[in-house]
């Protein structure tokens, strides 16, 4: 894996507004000893970016951390191009990528931007097809490729160049069957505190176990990545929930118990409502030196 378990990281918006930020907070990043930067990507979003052209630029500016889309749209991202893009990447920055991807919940946007305005229950099923798609792309012994599905159709594709290990393919989902795709063929898990909640976690481990296991695969080959938003306090109130807010000891004892409780084995920091800057340098100096000392935990 491009990011091993343990490793704790940083969201970086690809924000216009705060393009010097981003570079700055790379560079924090890397010199304090994180070990992955994530990227949100919402190409429709007119202060934003186009994502894999921020990452690329990111990760040519530094040298060791990680790079996860956080996650791609495969719905206005063709997913034979999409994993492309992803294993150029890979090739060219020493397999520093990993592919985490979405079925794109923002439908008239997406249409906005000229993709199918999908219902719920369509995208799902495109998005299945996709990673079907992407991990037969990622094969070096699949040439050449064929799919004929509803909503994506692939006709000889030849896979290439590709990278030495192939780039990881994690997955953002909340729903049953989205959770049961990310068991049946996902390297990883990408949710966040905002949309799974510490309440309803267990129950969606066990659905991703139980896809796992019926398709084959050791449930811990399922990497978990907690994306966790919130603001480090100097002092109280505290509050664990869609934000986690509250000083240093908090975070570290609700982190580790993340890990502990709940099965994650790696952590994505998103500030809000702060300075990126400061809370970044918190988090790395005071927060992330503990919870990686405090035990292995983790993956089931």
């Amino acid at each position: 894996m491009s990011i091993p378990a343990g490793s704790i990281g940083l969201n970086i918006d690809p924000s216009a507004s705060a393009a010097q930020d981003a570079q700055r907070l790379a560079r924090l990043a890397e010199d304090s000893g994180l070990d992955f930067i994530g990227v949100q990507d919402h190409p429709y979003h007119p202060e934003f970016f186009d994502t894999w052209t921020f990452i690329t630029a990111l990760t040519m500016a530094t040298e060791r951390l990680s790079f996860v889309t956080n996650v791609a749209n495969t719905v206005l991202r063709p997913p034979a191009q999409l994993i492309k893009a992803a294993s150029t990447l890979g090739l060219l920055g020493g397999n520093r990528i990993v592919l985490g991807v979405g079925a794109g919940a923002a439908r008239p946007a997406i249409a906005s931007y000229g993709g199918p305005e999908y219902t719920p229950g369509q995208s799902v099923a495109a998005f299945d097809e996709a990673m079907q798609i992407m991990k037969a792309m990622s094969d070096p012994a699949a040439r050449p490729v064929r799919f004929n599905g509803d909503y994506h159709r692939i006709n000889g594709a030849r896979p290439g160049p590709l990278p030495s290990k192939p780039v990881p393919i994690m997955v953002g989902s909340y729903g049953p069957r989205m959770l049961r795709i990310t068991g049946r063929l996902g390297d990883g898990w990408l949710p966040t505190n905002a949309y799974a909640p510490p309440p309803v976690v267990a129950e969606m481990q066990r659905t991703i176990d139980e896809a796992a296991i019926g398709a084959g695969r050791d449930p811990k080959a399922v990497q978990r990545i907690y994306n966790v938003m919130g603001t480090i306090t100097t002092t109280g109130p505290v509050a664990d929930g869609q934000n986690l807010t509250g000083p240093v000891e908090f975070w570290v004892d609700t982190l580790q118990r993340y890990r502990d409780e709940l099965g994650f084995d790696s952590f994505l920091f998103w500030p809000v409502n702060a300075d990126n800057l400061a809370q970044t340098a918190l988090f790395a100096e005071q927060v992330a030196p503990h919870v990686r000392t405090a035990g292995s935990g983790g993956q089931k």
